[in-house]
Order: structure tokens, then sequence, then C-alpha cells
């Protein structure tokens, strides 16, 4: 049967070509790209899910896996697939408790934006990471609070950016 490391040996060549997806956005079409980010999502977000019935080996090395995918994914300067993420981290954590996705969640606040200060060119960034944290927290519920106050704190520095696109983005 294909579980644990097998399935995810199967998934994982694919999973590891996004981050060269991302330098290749410019060569393929716009339908293919973001097929690939749909099958990508899909993917991880079956993964986050069926990671709970695996053994403890093959769940530490499917996290490495999956986290490197979503760090290509918030790493990329592009904004387009932000609603095909979302939607793929909101299934992740339906119904979870935040014990069982807890490594996904300090992930994605943790490791998502650059340093304080640095608003310049990461503008692009912190709108991606709040499009997709944003669903996240909602998702959560009362459960999300203490996130909800680290979220607000990280993208403070971007409410005074020069640019009114991620001012406008930051604050809704």
């Amino acid at each position: 049967t294909l579980v644990g490391r097998g399935a995810l040996g199967r998934l994982e060549p694919f999973l590891r070509g996004l981050g060269d997806e991302a330098k290749q956005q410019g060569r393929v079409s716009s339908d293919v790209y973001m097929g690939q980010q749909c099958l990508a999502a899909e993917i991880i977000g079956g993964l986050v899910r069926g990671m709970a019935r695996w053994a403890p080996d093959d769940v530490a090395y499917g996290r490495s896996v999956v986290t490197e995918a979503l760090g290509h994914v918030l790493r990329a300067p592009e904004i387009e697939s932000a609603a095909i993420w979302a939607s793929c981290l909101r299934f992740a954590i339906y119904h979870r408790h935040p014990s069982k996705t807890g490594w996904l969640l300090t992930f994605l606040f943790d490791a998502g934006l650059p340093p304080h200060g640095d608003t310049g060119a990461s503008s692009v960034s912190a709108c991606k990471r709040m499009m997709l944290l944003r669903h996240v927290v909602k998702e959560l519920g009362w459960r999300g609070a203490p996130l909800q106050r680290q979220l607000a704190h990280d993208l403070l520095p971007f409410l005074t950016s020069p640019l009114a696109q991620t001012r406008t983005c930051v604050g809704s």
C-alpha cells in the first residue's frame, strides 16, 4: 500500500519542483502554472491531513517535505495563486485540533515574513502571507486569538508602507 514514505516517494519529485516552477513562471502559460499550483495544493492538503495515520519517522519526513514546498510558495513573488493555497490550508486544518497542526501553524507564522523593518522588497510576501493566514485564522475561530495578535504585530510595519496596495492588503 502507498502510505507514509511510499506515498510521499511518488509525490515528492513534483513537490520539490515547486521552487523551479516559481523561477519558470514567466516561461509557462498562466493556465499551466495555475494548474500546477492547484495540483500541488491538493497534494499538500491531503498530506497534512493524512500524516495523522503515518509512522512517526514518516511523519517527520513528510513535515519536512511539506514545509519545504510551502516555503517555496511563500517566497514566490506572485499573488495569483494565493486563493488556491488559502483553500489548501483551510482544508488541512479543518476540524483539526491545533495540537495536530501546530507544526504547520508555527511554520506559517514564523517563517513567512522577513525581519521587521524590511518593508520594501517584502511587501508582496507580506500581502501573500496575509491572504493565506487570513483564512487560517478564520478557520481556527476562537482558538486563533494568540495567532491573530502575533500576525497583527508582524504586519504592523507594513501599515506605513509607501505602497498603497500593501497598506490596503495588510489593513483588510
